[in-house]
């Protein structure tokens, strides 16, 4: 077992007082009712998503332990107000502010499976909410997969450059939608410095070259992790989606260069984690984490 999971375990992460008031710590109602006021959100939307987990061994499995994330507590575009589960559960955040919640499963029985059901409610914005850029540095800077500081990214970016920075951001999202082709999607992260040399990659590819670009223009910007889908939604494990975040005008903007939405229907975008490329994921996968012995977990 991982350092990092054996922290969770033991809820010695950070526990970091988000945007929305809900503390590091929730205790197991399985709801958490966010009270703060809803300001400029004002778009209903709710997800729903639910995994199953498997005893796969002829033992009785006492203790199962498992992972997943809410969507981001608030962002320019979302603000959560409802948590909903079908079992008790834990939340901590981590220095980005990502939710995760932990549930504690007793006595699966020998080949016997559990579901784990959760429906959040969200109030959105058509249009960003301005909040501050944060350590606004931390997403200038390179890092794995986001090789913003290597000579042929830079060449790119000072050629998409503008004395405005909006409309650099523009030069750049118009080029990185119009020279990378999709491919089917790839588990491992090849990050920005591949999707330029080979043209070609899948959502996260999309989304690390656009985000080094950026930084190389000194844009602030971070993948973003979620789902995408307008009104309400039932998501599943293949509609997880990557796209980029940059600041400007006060806030942070969404682009998408694979969907092509360049701060376009932002309404329909949810934002389940902000990813520090190349930082080791405390998950078993991008979008939950597991332990138990013979336990599998799948996404329903």
């Amino acid at each position: 077992m991982s350092r990092l999971i054996q922290m969770l375990m033991l809820g010695m992460l950070p526990l970091v007082a988000g945007c929305t008031g809900l503390a590091g710590v929730s205790p197991g109602s399985g709801e958490a009712q966010l009270a703060e006021r809803d300001g400029p959100y004002h778009i209903p939307k709710q997800i729903r998503y639910s995994y199953t987990l498997r005893n796969t061994t002829g033992q009785l499995l006492e203790n199962a332990q498992f992972w997943t994330y809410a969507p981001v507590p608030q962002t320019s575009h979302q603000k959560v107000r409802k948590i909903k589960a079908n079992l008790p559960y834990r939340s901590t955040r981590d220095d980005l502010g990502n939710e995760m919640l932990h549930f504690e499963l007793a006595n699966i029985p020998p080949y016997g499976a559990r579901v784990v059901s959760i429906t959040v409610d969200l109030l959105v914005s058509g249009s960003p909410v301005g909040m501050s850029a944060g350590r606004a540095d931390r997403f200038t800077r390179p890092e794995p997969h986001i090789e913003s500081d290597d000579t042929r990214i830079v060449s790119l970016a000072r050629s998409l450059s503008d004395t405005r920075p909006e409309a650099g951001a523009r030069k750049a999202y118009d080029w990185v939608a119009e020279h990378l082709f999709t491919e089917a999607y790839v588990a491992e992260d090849r990050g920005a410095l591949y999707a330029l040399q080979s043209k070609t990659g899948d959502c996260t590819e999309f989304s690390y070259l656009l985000t080094a670009l950026y930084r190389a223009q000194q844009i602030p910007a971070r993948p973003i992790a979620g789902y995408v889908f307008s009104g309400n939604g039932i998501v599943k494990a293949v509609d997880y989606h990557n796209w980029t975040e940059f600041y400007a005008d006060g806030a942070w903007q969404i682009a998408d260069a694979q969907k092509r939405a360049f701060r376009d229907k932002q309404a329909d975008y949810v934002a389940m984690r902000r990813i520090v490329s190349g930082a080791k994921n405390p998950f078993n996968t991008q979008r939950f984490s597991f332990a138990g012995a013979g336990l599998e977990v799948s996404m329903n």
